[in-house]
């Protein structure tokens, strides 16, 4: 009996032993990968975008991370669409071509993430991604490394925090946005705020909805890209783009239809007349001018288009704009506010 006794303490402490070396052995293994971070973010914005707001084809030299505070929206890639509700939280990885969509308006805050500090791109570019209809190259040399593969499974990171988390993420978001790195006692506490930012990327959190897309997705991109490239030219028709992809106009709008719920139509007219908008706001050009530089053949036409949109001629809407300047999508690099 009492060497059964002993076995019996022996196999347990055995048991207690290895689990501990287990414990220590992963605790090593987390600070390892940590230690080897040195996360930065030199590009960061917060805004609200409205319902109906399409952006355009882009890649990222970096990888953003996208948290919606309020509303909704997508990011859809050739692949995959990511739906993101209140609490979504994303990470996409750079070269991944991709674009967001809202559905309701949505507020979000974006970070652009360099892992190691040395991403060319965040230092020596405006902005950090390039959108595919200037039709710039994406110079690899300027792209952010990879974090190491024990960090996440996958990319794109599409997680829905919990209820609990997402004031705690708000206000670190805030405390990120709001403070001012005068001191080194004020860069520490923004570094430490960043890497709390970033434990709920690496926390396991509720899978958010995720739907597979079909192949033929990279067509709508390619025609996407076309008309966000070419919609200044007031001859540029579906027809044209249609052959060009090898398709009918039939599938044309089937393929706009099922991916933003618009005709095919209806986004180039959305193009021109969001276009015309900012040049109303911002320029001192004619209504006629504004017409031809936003596609429209036309000032006559152009305006019957704006009127059914907005109510108002484009001369009141740029009276408007001067009596009650409209809130600015903005994004600070280093401090200096940019367009975004």
């Amino acid at each position: 009996m009492i060497f059964l006794g002993f076995i019996l303490y022996y196999t347990t402490k055995k048991a207690e032993f290895i689990e501990e070396k287990t414990i220590i052995s992963r605790i090593n293994r987390y600070y390892s990968v940590l230690e080897s971070l040195h996360p930065q973010s030199l590009v960061y914005w917060h805004g609200e975008w409205p319902a109906g707001w399409i952006e355009k084809n882009r890649r990222l030299y970096d990888y953003e991370l996208v948290y919606v505070s309020s509303g909704s929206g997508r990011v859809t890639t050739e692949t995959k669409s990511f739906h993101c509700d209140t609490g979504s939280l994303m990470l996409i990885p750079p070269r991944l071509l991709h674009y967001s969509d809202t559905q309701r308006g949505m507020e979000r805050w974006c970070l652009h993430i360099d892992w190691y500090g040395k991403c060319l791109a965040q230092k020596e570019m405006d902005m950090p991604y390039v959108f595919e209809d200037t039709a710039k190259p994406l110079y690899e040399e300027l792209v952010a490394a990879a974090p190491p593969s024990e960090c996440f499974p996958e990319f794109p990171l599409h997680l829905l925090l919990k209820e609990e988390q997402r004031e705690i993420m708000l206000s670190a978001l805030r405390e990120f946005f709001m403070q001012p790195v005068e001191t080194l006692a004020a860069a520490a506490r923004r570094q430490a705020v960043l890497w709390r930012i970033l434990s709920f990327a690496f926390e396991e959190s509720i899978p958010a909805e995720t739907r597979h897309r079909e192949k033929q997705n990279s067509i709508f991109f390619q025609a996407k890209a076309m008309m966000d490239r070419e919609f200044h030219n007031p001859d540029l028709e579906l027809s044209h783009i249609a052959r060009t992809l090898r398709i009918t106009p039939n599938y044309l709008l089937k393929l706009f239809r099922r991916e933003l719920g618009m005709s095919a139509q209806g986004y180039l007219q959305n193009l021109r007349l969001t276009h015309a908008e900012n040049l109303l706001g911002t320029t001192n050009l004619s209504i006629g001018e504004i017409a031809l530089d936003s596609g429209f053949s036309d000032g006559n036409y152009f305006a019957r288009f704006f009127r059914l949109k907005h109510g108002i001629s484009p001369r009141r809407f740029r009276l408007s704009l001067e009596l009650t300047p409209p809130p600015r999508l903005a994004g600070v690099k280093e401090g200096h506010i940019s367009s975004y």
